[in-house]
């Protein structure tokens, strides 16, 4: 997979591609072949234009639907093939504009010093960071997950590692735009009719409950959800430490300080010793404590922590489908 781009949802925009996995572009022969594929199928096709650097660029279609799309480009390269993908998320907004983004210092409005190109890197770098801290999407956004079928009628959503967290990231559920269930892994699906989808109950330690009597048939990778989630907009004072944290991120290889430094001297000033990251703080005092006001994680009076809180739900002594003694309700 190559490079993701974020688009906002209604919008059209221009996409950028140049052959080779080396540091110069690869020139190739005749026309560049362009096709995006959604959940549901092919979304846009067409054919690229020379975008210098022998680069190609493609305008593609606004789209009304949150949604991954594959973007597949196509070429020839001395009378082979040659097939590379990116990938398009569709996104229902952003943390903050690029506006914004140049707006929060004079210096940013230099757009030769800082193209948009490095300041649109740079806000989804922040974006996904602040969402793998917080545990939470600031604006909505598509999932789709293969899931393992409980035989219940609630559905176990996993835990830990980026796509896999959708446990979390259901807590901020949308909606769910369609599911289907097979009678195991490489059978056929059946997808849930209206009727069953306004059934599912998303509860609030993050599992998925059908509400209609039906459960989710026991498998391994039988479940396949496709849903929505995150916030309308995020706060005013995340936002503020997002843009601190943006500055810093596009700054990054312009500070005077060594990466590797936890202190620094600065004569008759004294000795400063610095707020370090790891991988739920970004070391930055002011950020780290804004985002431990949303984070999901047990935190400290440092900010966010490493682990996430325990979710709680009531006991039930029921015996239940997969276990040892299950003989149905008492």
């Amino acid at each position: 997979m190559g490079t993701l781009t974020r688009v906002a949802r209604t919008a059209p925009a221009v996409l950028r591609h140049a052959f080779g996995a080396g540091e110069e572009p690869v020139p190739v022969d005749g026309p560049v072949a362009v096709a995006g594929v959604g959940p549901a199928g092919t979304v846009f096709a067409g054919t690229a234009t020379p975008d210098g650097d022998a680069g190609y660029a493609f305008t593609m279609p606004a789209q009304p639907l949150l949604q991954v799309i594959e973007v597949t480009w196509t070429a020839s390269l001395g009378g082979a093939d040659v097939v590379e993908v990116d990938q398009v998320e569709i996104v229902g907004g952003f943390l903050f504009t690029l506006a914004q983004a140049r707006g929060s210092d004079p210096t940013l409005r230099d757009t030769v010093k800082y193209p948009t190109a490095d300041l649109v890197r740079v806000r989804t770098e922040v974006e996904q960071e602040c969402e793998w801290i917080c545990d939470q999407a600031w604006v909505p956004r598509y999932q789709q997950i293969v899931l393992d079928g409980s035989g219940s009628p609630d559905l176990i959503l996993p835990s830990g590692g980026d796509e896999r967290r959708a446990g979390t990231l259901m807590r901020g559920v949308r909606t769910i735009r369609a599911a289907s269930v097979a009678p195991r892994v490489g059978q056929t699906p059946a997808a849930l009719t209206a009727d069953q989808l306004a059934a599912l109950a998303v509860r609030p330690d993050g599992t998925l409950r059908r509400t209609d009597g039906a459960v989710w048939t026991a498998g391994d990778g039988n479940v396949v959800l496709q849903y929505e989630y995150g916030a309308d907009s995020a706060p005013a004072d995340l936002v503020r430490a997002a843009l601190t944290r943006f500055r810093d991120r596009i700054n990054f290889d312009k500070r005077q300080v060594p990466d590797r430094a936890t202190s620094f001297t600065i004569t008759d000033l004294g000795t400063y010793r610095l707020s370090l990251p790891d991988a739920y703080r970004t070391g930055i005092p002011e950020v780290d404590a804004a985002y431990a006001r949303y984070s999901r994680r047990v935190s400290d009076s440092a900010g966010p922590g490493g682990r996430a809180a325990p979710a709680s739900r009531t006991l039930d002594y029921n015996p239940q489908f997969g276990s040892m003694f299950h003989g149905g309700r008492r």
